[in-house]
């Protein structure tokens, strides 16, 4: 048994799942583009981390609808020219954004793709403030040359956070922002098929930001930028100083969440080991005493908590297995190991299978189909009361449609569907 195994009596399980009842209503019964939000410090990259793996899965089950903010899948390959510089973590923006002095420019490009990112919906994020000015978003359809689309201003007295985008017909795109004067503050672009279903990718990461970093950028800015955005999904990841301040903070996110995004889900992973962990004694776990705070959090605010921490074991479990890039991180196999245990722990394995049952009398017989799916074991139970249930059978992990016929009989009998990961 390796350090970190089995060595804390409190309760850090999954739990609350329930709670994703938006985002799952959201991917089964709407047409519309469903928005995963990644929001951590370098736990939660979109290179290697759970969450870029978590997406990988959404994204290859029920495909793309657009993306937005921070680069994933090399879709927002961030360039600057004339001047434009890189700026932040700091108090305008949690993560890094663009400075754009007058005769500057930002643009975003898709490796491998010239032509740009299939979208109806092109837009930018951005931050007005004193030094703000004259600026414009342009647009390339299909790699052709830019055309201004809007013209703006970076101006207001005090800072404050916006969005602005055009509806398109259904293209590739590419988006830029030039400066005419002042110096304008850009967070970063959005590409989106609003006509259409699929998974719309937000990434807000950034390495080494603590969550007082997050809450001291104004709410003036913060706000209407998660307002536009509107997660179905918040997916948080983060490692956080124990200072004493992590409850307070998070409280304060959520304050933020709710306020701006009202029907957003919020899934908090409880992180897996660190190599510190290995020189802590016993009921001194850094890893432990986060996900214990993160977990109570989440009870706190009806919000949903997933263990990353338990089946992994320890930190040396995780070196042996080769899961860790370094004693913090995990690296592509460890991102994706911890993706699948997040898939079939909080259910997600199950979104978008048909679960429902077909019921049909006929004579003295009593016929009950359903279909089933490669990816899921399919377990028909039975009940009288709606409190006791027992397994009729199980199906094998297939696809196809499956009937099974019961004499009819006297009294009520309840039946219903439980999915497990194959």
């Amino acid at each position: 048994m390796g350090i970190g195994s089995g060595v804390s009596a409190v309760e850090l399980s999954t739990t609350n799942t329930q709670t994703l009842g938006h985002f799952w209503s959201a991917i089964e019964s709407s047409n519309r583009p469903v928005t995963v939000l990644s929001f951590g410090d370098s736990m939660a990259d979109s290179y290697r981390s759970v969450t870029r793996y978590t997406f990988d899965k959404l994204v290859g089950r029920f495909g793309s609808a657009g993306y937005s903010l921070n680069n994933y899948r090399n879709t927002l390959l961030w360039n600057l020219t004339n001047g434009a510089a890189s700026a932040g973590p700091d108090g305008i923006w949690f993560c890094a954004y663009s400075r754009v002095p007058a005769g500057g420019a930002v643009w975003w490009e898709k490796q491998y793709t010239p032509g740009g990112i299939l979208a109806d919906s092109a837009g930018i994020f951005y931050v007005t403030q004193t030094n703000g000015g004259a600026f414009r978003m342009l647009l390339s359809t299909n790699g052709g040359p830019w055309t201004t689309a809007l013209v703006l201003d970076g101006y207001s007295a005090s800072p404050q956070g916006h969005y602005t985008n055009v509806v398109l017909p259904l293209n590739q795109y590419r988006v830029r922002v030039e400066s005419d004067s002042g110096t304008n503050l850009i967070i970063g672009p959005s590409l989106v098929v609003s006509g259409q279903f699929g998974i719309h990718a937000a990434f807000l990461d950034w390495p080494g930001i603590p969550l007082s970093l997050v809450t001291n950028v104004p709410l003036a800015i913060r706000a209407p930028i998660i307002a536009w955005l509107q997660p179905d999904l918040l997916i948080w990841h983060m490692k956080e100083p124990l200072d004493g301040s992590l409850s307070n903070r998070m409280a304060a996110c959520e304050s933020w969440w709710k306020n701006a995004a009202p029907n957003c889900d919020v899934l908090y992973i409880g992180t897996p080991w660190v190599g510190e962990d290995t020189n802590s004694a016993p009921g001194s776990y850094k890893t432990t005493n986060q996900n214990a705070i993160v977990r109570s959090v989440a009870l706190a605010h009806d919000r949903a908590y997933v263990d990353l921490m338990n089946p992994c074991v320890s930190y040396p479990w995780m070196v042996a297995n080769g899961y860790m890039a370094d004693p913090t991180h995990l690296n592509n196999a460890g991102g994706s190991f911890c993706a699948d245990i997040l898939w079939d722990d909080v259910g997600f394995f199950a979104l978008g299978l048909d679960r429902h049952i077909a019921l049909q009398q006929n004579g003295n017989q009593l016929q009950l189909s359903y279909a089933t799916s490669g990816n899921a074991t399919y377990r028909l139970e039975s009940s009288t009361n709606l409190q006791h249930w027992s397994v009729v059978l199980t199906n094998p992990v297939v696809s196809g449609t499956f009937a099974t016929n019961f004499p009819a009989a006297s009294g009520v009998a309840y039946f219903r569907l439980g999915l497990t990961p194959p």
